[in-house]
């Protein structure tokens, strides 16, 4: 006589809607042995214990993952909201210029950090305007009007948004949105890989249109 077989979503269905029937039966709970990814076998409450502790360290891991996030955010915005406190001060371009530039050297601790303005202006300071069709020309692939760049820069690239001494591997190129003195942030790191779309994008694009608003306002 052959046994006959038991459907296991029958078995399934039966504890789910009598949750009380193992801890009514807990022996069995201790006989049930399951195959761990070892090859041996271990009891049904050993797995549990596993299975918890396994998410713990889980959970753990992402909360501590949160922390330090809501930490490096928190700074970021600590120091975004002081460059902009100086910057809301400043009389002229120059100054505005001059605040960007050593903020990001200082308190965002970038190795370099530039600002170009792609069209003539007696108000700005020297050295920060660039020709628009040559700067197309070189980092034209990089430099994009709408939308922030986060990538690496060759050679070329660098020396002129930079200098020659930069050596600069990482950047980041923010456009200024501004009709009258458009043109870019560019900071720049010796480090690969330390600046990214993702994480770096929305106070960059916040310090972006700050910068605008007040270019717009100091122009005189």
């Amino acid at each position: 006589m052959t046994e006959k077989s038991i459907d296991p979503k029958k078995v399934e269905e039966f504890l789910l809607l009598n949750p009380e029937f193992l801890s009514d039966n807990s022996h069995i709970l201790n006989s049930l042995e399951i195959v761990h990814e070892t090859g041996g076998a271990v009891s049904l409450i050993q797995k549990q214990v596993e299975i918890l502790r396994k998410n713990y360290e889980s959970t753990s891991g992402n909360l501590l993952q949160l922390l330090e996030i809501a930490s490096t955010n928190e700074d970021i915005f600590e120091k975004t909201k002081k460059l902009i406190l100086n910057l809301i001060v400043c009389k002229n371009l120059t100054e505005i210029v001059s605040v960007t530039e050593e903020t990001f050297s200082k308190e965002f601790q970038s190795d370099s950090c530039k600002l170009l303005f792609f069209k003539d202006n007696p108000n700005l300071p020297k050295g920060r305007i660039v020709d628009a069709k040559e700067a197309h020309k070189v980092i034209g692939s990089k430099y994009n009007a709408a939308d922030i760049f986060c990538g690496a820069l060759d050679k070329k690239e660098s020396s002129y948004i930079f200098d020659k001494k930069a050596e600069v591997l990482d950047c980041v190129l923010v456009p200024i949105k501004n009709s009258e003195c458009p043109g870019v942030l560019a900071v720049g790191s010796r480090t690969e890989n330390t600046y990214s779309k993702e994480n770096d994008s929305l106070f960059l694009e916040f310090i972006s249109e700050a910068l605008s608003k007040l270019i717009e306002r100091n122009n005189f």
